[in-house]
Order: C-alpha cells, then structure tokens, then sequence
C-alpha cells in the first residue's frame, strides 16, 4: 500500500544534546535512516565521545553507529574511537555467528524429535528485519514453542547439556505451564550452556501482560527465513511486528534499540495496514501498535497511510505515551523502568478497562513465584497451597526495601 506522508529529516531529535541527537539519527541503518545530511554534521563537530561510547552501549546500537560513521569519509571521530567501534563490532559479530550456529542445531534438534519451535528476535530479527547479522546486538535465542511442547523442548535441551538457571526441581514444568488453579510462576525457561542463554517460551507475553496470539496461529501463518545460510521458521511479518510492539511497550520503550527494531520492521515489510490494524485490534495490541507508530513517525520520520495516521490522531493516549518515551530517550541515560513503572505504563497503554483489571488481578507479586517454589516444591495442582506464603514474602521485600 502506498504511504502518503513523507519525513525527509525527523524534527522530534533536534532538542537535546548533540551526542544524544547522534545516538538517535544514528539508530538506524543507513539504507534506511533519512537523516543523512544531518548525521553528517554531527560526525564533523567535536563531541565527547565517551559519553556517546557509554550511551550507546546502554542502548544496545554501537554497531549500527558505526556503520554511519563507516559511511562518512570526511568525519572527524578520532581513530582511537573508530578502532574501539571496529573491535566491538566484530566481537558481537563473531559471538552473533555462534548463536546462530547454536540456533541451527537446536531448531535441528527440535525438528527430530517434532517439536514445532519458532525463533524470534535475536539473530532471525537481525538478519531477516535488518538484513545483517551483525548490526544487532543480542544476548540470548528466544524460541516459542506450544505449550504442549514445552516439556519435550526443555528436555531436548538439557539432553544437549544445557541447565535451567534457576536450579531448581522441574517436577511438571507447572514453573513455566501454570497449575490448574493457579498463574505461571515464569513466563520462560531460561537455560545455559557455556556462554549460550536460550529462553523457552510457550506464548511472547506474560499472564499480566498477555500478547493474545497463540502459538499455533502464529505458526499457522509462519514464514521461512535464511539465517546464517539456513532456513528456519520465522514469525509471519505483520505478526513480527505486533510482537515488537508489545515488547517495546512492555518494557517502556526505554532503549533505543527497541524503537528501532520497530522502525526497520515497518520500513522493510509490505504491510497491509488495515489487516494489520484489525489483526491488533482483535488481540488487544492496537495502542501498543498505534504507540510503536506515534513513536517511528516522531523520531525516524518513517510514513505511514493516512488512515493510520488518522486513527492516531484519535487516540490522544498512545500520542501522550509516545511523547513521554521521546523525552525520556532525549534524557539520558537510559533507566530500565521499575516494576511499578512498567505496570502504570503498560496499564495505560492497554486496549480497554477490561484489560487493565486484568493486569491488576494478575499481577506476579500478587501470586506464587519462584521463591515460594524453591521453598518448598510442588506439582503443579499443589499451588494454591503456596497462597499462604505469599504475604510472607511481600513483607520480607518490603523491609529488604527498607532496610537499603
């Protein structure tokens, strides 16, 4: 579909400091970025590079950083720094290679034994979304599963010798499944094996956050992606960028590097807008995606159809929070958001009133965790028992918090 409006430079950067404004027109790959004219200045000014060092480790985007100044023969970065970038990026490029690798043999793995896995984000985004393995960082593999699977997936990975981190009793992966009465305690496995983490996931969400598309429609639609030169199951596009949505907001939006995840995922996907817009609005994700948009449109320019940007308009909340993360991503440093934090945004990012006392009832303080499991373990429909506990552990929190 034909996008109506275009940015040739985002204007929503251009009040902060210079490093921060570098970072932001910077998060992008060049193929993609409008900003070029711009960056190019920034690269000739002096600027304190530590601090652009330190910033952009936070945000996760030095490689994409220097790509652009890769692609700026008259820049004045010292070539002490450019050397730094180099060493950086090709440490992250050699470690991404290897989590590839290791998602070949797991996916393989998974296949033999007929389990249906789809990898999602880490080297599947970078290469399928941006097109290089190397230009994001990433430190685990996240792999969906059906819920049904998730024993059989757990167990194939410890056959390979991975461990679950948390060195606990499996039992019957109630932890992750949730017991007949009672909420996940979890909302992954995660698992190592030397410097390799992979997270075992039966759905992208969490019970007080929940994504709304299951496993199975997700593979129902799944793509096909080369990785590494292998082809793998991938999610569906327009389904890719929904689950970014909902992991920016989910988190705050508080790194650049999720806002871009999202910008290039929309600028290099044929998306059908209104199958995508009626897609969110059936699983409770259309502010989440209206945010995703507010935010692109600000900060990188990307355009979007006019319909789009009407129903943006009209929902002056996912404006409100967009412009909340602009200022935040314009403020450094990045704060990772409290639990707090991220429960009013999220709450006010949801969909409907419904949605938002679901949240509040199935808040993970509220209900068994990990720390009631390790007490004592139980199968799963044992659970309820661990109610009793749970006011135990609040208090030993609280003074904890009093106590620093």
């Amino acid at each position: 579909m034909q996008r109506q409006r275009s940015h040739t430079d985002s204007q929503a950067v251009e009040e902060c400091a210079p490093e921060t404004e570098l970072l932001l027109r910077c998060s992008l790959p060049p193929s993609i970025s409008r900003d070029g004219v711009r960056i190019r200045t920034l690269l000739r000014e002096e600027l304190s590079w530590e601090q652009i060092l330190d910033l952009g480790g936070r945000h996760s985007i030095l490689s994409v950083l220097l790509r652009h100044v890769e692609a700026t023969p008259d820049h004045r970065v010292p070539e002490a720094i450019v050397d730094q970038l180099r060493s950086q990026a090709q440490s992250r490029t050699v470690r991404n290679l290897q989590y590839a690798e290791e998602l070949h043999d797991i996916v393989r793995t998974f296949e033999n034994r007929s389990i249906r896995a789809l990898p999602f984000k880490g080297p599947v985004l970078a290469e399928y979304v941006y097109g290089d393995l190397s230009l994001r960082a990433f430190g685990d593999l996240d792999i969906l599963v059906h819920r049904a699977d998730v024993s059989a997936a757990v167990d194939a990975l410890e056959d390979c010798g991975y461990e679950w981190v948390e060195a606990a009793p499996r039992l019957d992966d109630s932890p992750l499944l949730g017991g007949p009465l009672t909420r996940p305690m979890v909302c992954e496995y995660e698992l190592e094996r030397g410097n390799h983490t992979v997270e075992i996931r039966w759905r992208v969400g969490e019970s007080e956050l929940p994504f709304g598309i299951e496993f199975e429609t997700m593979w129902e639609r799944h793509d096909t992606a080369q990785v590494a030169g292998v082809a793998l199951p991938v999610l569906e596009p327009e389904d890719r960028i929904l689950v970014l949505a909902y992991h920016g907001t989910k988190h705050n939006w508080c790194l650049l590097k999720w806002v871009a995840d999202f910008a290039v995922a929309v600028e290099t996907t044929e998306i059908e807008w209104p199958r995508l817009v009626r897609r969110a609005k059936a699983h409770g994700l259309e502010r989440k995606l209206l945010l995703g948009i507010a935010l692109v449109t600000d900060l990188y320019g990307v355009s979007v159809p006019e319909q789009v940007e009407q129903r943006l308009r009209e929902d002056d909340r996912a404006e409100r929070l967009a412009a909340r993360i602009e200022t935040e991503l314009k403020t450094p440093p990045p704060e990772r958001p409290t639990s707090r934090e991220r429960l009013v945004y999220n709450a006010s990012a949801a969909d409907s009133r419904r949605d938002v006392v679901r949240l509040l009832l199935q808040r993970g303080r509220l209900h068994p965790s990990l720390f009631e499991y390790k007490l004592f373990p139980l199968p799963g429909e044992f659970h309820p028992l661990y109610y009793p506990v749970v006011p135990v552990r609040l208090a030993v929190e609280r003074l904890a918090s009093v106590i620093r």
